[in-house]
């Protein structure tokens, strides 16, 4: 079941961070220091391979078209495993904030809908709605930061402003951030990311 992962212990906050596509549990260091250089930090690689290179948390069958059950089955294993995986680096899951750009911000989204106790606070770069959960969850008190482009051409705008609607209506704290950029993580997220931990 063990992730292969990266993980510091800083001084202050801890993020759990989720790459995107084709990355590693290196791939998001660059924005959580950008955001916080003394966070603790917690990164777990995707196990799912695409075209047998690119990492990602779960399967899909094209861009935008994802594989539900093996997304499931991947958000539960994940859901699993974090706790214990993080308390043998030091690192309490209690209070960490999960930061999830692209694949990553939908893994953060499922884990969110499914498994709200791990987090109470969610950011989520460039997300789409995962799936629409058969019982609605019981999202009060959980904050969530949406960053979302209009020009996006991988996860359109459309589907984050459906998601941030989601949200809303099971319970949570939403606070949209429209930025420029595309698909890309800029300073505006990083501005946001602060606004929003601060």
């Amino acid at each position: 079941m063990s992730f292969q992962f990266l993980a510091h212990a800083g001084t202050s906050r801890t993020l759990v961070a989720f790459h995107g596509t084709g990355g590693d549990e290196r791939q998001m260091l660059q924005i959580v220091k950008a955001i916080d250089p003394d966070a603790s930090y917690f990164s777990p690689r995707g196990k799912a391979l695409e075209g047998g290179v690119h990492a990602r948390y779960f399967r899909r069958f094209e861009e935008g078209v994802l594989d539900i059950p093996d997304l499931l089955e991947k958000e539960a294993e994940l859901a699993q495993w974090l706790p214990g995986a993080m308390a043998a680096q030091g690192l309490d899951l209690n209070g960490a904030t999960a930061i999830g750009y692209s694949n990553g911000a939908t893994i953060s989204s499922a884990l969110l809908l499914l498994h709200p106790v791990l987090f109470s606070q969610v950011i989520l770069l460039r997300p789409m709605v995962p799936f629409v959960p058969e019982r609605a969850p019981d999202l009060a008190g959980k904050r969530v930061l949406i960053c979302a482009s209009p020009e996006d051409t991988v996860t359109p705008f459309a589907g984050a402003q459906e998601l941030e609607r989601m949200l809303k209506s099971y319970g949570a704290e939403v606070t949209f951030s429209s930025v420029s950029g595309g698909h890309a993580i800029g300073p505006a997220d990083v501005s946001a990311a602060q606004a929003f931990l601060s």
